[in-house]
C-alpha cells in the first residue's frame, strides 16, 4: 500500500514539474537575429523573376529562436506579430508573399568552416562571413492577393490555412 502511494506521489511530482518546464519555456521571448528581404539586395533580379504589371510576390526570410514548440503556437505567435515585423523589418511589404521561418540553431557559421553541407546562407554583411545557418525551418507563411494565408511545416503532412472568418482549418497535404 505505501509502495504505490510512493508511486503514485513521484507521478505526480514528475508531471507537475514537466508542466511547470513546458510553461517556462513557453514564456520565453522569440528572438529575431535577422530578417531579410532579397529585394534589399537585388531588386533588379527580383523584379525581373517576381513582378508582373498588376502584381509582386516577394520572398522573406526570418531566424529566430525560442519559437513555439507546436505548429498553433507558431501560427499564434506570427499573427499577433504581424504588424510589428511590418514596422520593424518591412516584412511583408508586397500583396503576395512568402515568408520563411528558420532556427537560429547553434547560431550562424562560415561556410568555409562549416562541417555541415545542408545551410541556408544569407546575403553577405560587410562585417562578418558568418551568414550561414543549419537548414531547419520552423514555418512557411504563404499569402497570394485575394486569397488565405497558408502555413506549412517542414515535417508536417498537413498546413494551416485562414479562412474569410478570420478562423484557422487544418488541411492534409495531397502528397
Amino acid at each position: 500500500m505505501r509502495k504505490d502511494f510512493q508511486k503514485r506521489k513521484i507521478f505526480i511530482g514528475s508531471l507537475v514539474l514537466l508542466m511547470i518546464v513546458y510553461l517556462l519555456w513557453t514564456q520565453r521571448p522569440v528572438t529575431v537575429f535577422w530578417a531579410w528581404s532579397p529585394v534589399e539586395n537585388d531588386p533588379v533580379i527580383i523584379s525581373e523573376q517576381f513582378v508582373s504589371q498588376d502584381r509582386r510576390f516577394e520572398i522573406y526570410g526570418i531566424v529566430v529562436n525560442h519559437f513555439p514548440l507546436t505548429e498553433w503556437g507558431r501560427i499564434h505567435w506570427y499573427l499577433d506579430h504581424k504588424e510589428e515585423l511590418k514596422k520593424k523589418y518591412g516584412i511583408p511589404l508586397s500583396y503576395s508573399y512568402r515568408i520563411t521561418f528558420w532556427d537560429i540553431g547553434s547560431g550562424f557559421t562560415d561556410v568555409k568552416t562549416s562541417g555541415d553541407n545542408d545551410l541556408y546562407c544569407f546575403p553577405l554583411k560587410k562585417e562578418t562571413d558568418k551568414h550561414c545557418i543549419e537548414k531547419n525551418m520552423f514555418m512557411n507563411v504563404e499569402y497570394d492577393a485575394g486569397s488565405y494565408e497558408r502555413f506549412a511545416f517542414s515535417s508536417s503532412e498537413y498546413y494551416w490555412i485562414t479562412l474569410p472568418d478570420g478562423k484557422l482549418a487544418r488541411i492534409k497535404n495531397a502528397l
